[in-house]
């Protein structure tokens, strides 16, 4: 028994390049903080792959994973734009009007298409999605995803805040899932 508490769970960490500085100070905590809960992440680092390959690739790494952190920074800053430019309102399908996506986020497509690999394998997700970040797809709220919402990345401190009084608690309790796929799978094996 105490050798699977030794053994690290290993998680997917689907997340943007960092292309600022407290981005990156936002990833290295994140992994500090799942260390701390004996959990390993581990990411495709970014490679000139065909799409094809790199799902693939992906598709393998996800498999071997007990579960899986979305981290939803922005990626793409819309100043001013319109999601469906001149939609006409249909009955027969959801959200058919013209929506502003002023002052919006837009995530990497991989946390999209990551997260969709994660659900296909059955496995527990955290989604962590920054402030004004467009919610869609996978980053819709969901009964069966951990999701946390709205930090900042303006500084250090804030970002320190958001760990200390949010996230914390909600790893621990995406943990308790985390721990139910792991042990009952480690607990065959050994």
């Amino acid at each position: 028994k105490s050798s699977v508490n030794k053994k690290k769970i290993r998680v997917f960490l689907s997340r943007p390049n960092p292309f600022t500085k407290e981005q990156q100070y936002f990833i290295e905590k994140l992994k500090n903080t799942l260390d701390k809960y004996n959990i390993e992440s581990i990411t495709l680092q970014a490679k000139d792959y065909s799409p094809y390959d790199s799902l693939t690739v992906l598709n393998e790494m996800i498999k071997r994973c007990y579960g899986m952190v979305i981290l939803a920074f922005g990626h793409t800053y819309i100043q001013s734009g319109i999601l469906k430019k001149g939609a006409i309102k249909n009955k027969n399908f959801f959200e058919a009007e013209e929506q502003s996506l002023d002052g919006k986020w837009i995530t990497s497509s991989f946390c999209q298409i990551e997260g969709a690999m994660a659900i296909s394998n059955n496995i527990p997700i955290l989604i962590i999605k920054q402030k004004d970040l467009r919610i869609d797809g996978i980053l819709k709220d969901d009964q069966k995803i951990v999701s946390v919402s709205d930090f900042t990345l303006e500084n250090t401190s804030q970002i320190d805040f958001f760990f200390e009084n949010i996230l914390e608690k909600e790893i621990y309790y995406w943990k308790k899932s985390l721990e139910q796929i792991f042990n009952k799978i480690e607990g065959k094996i050994i």
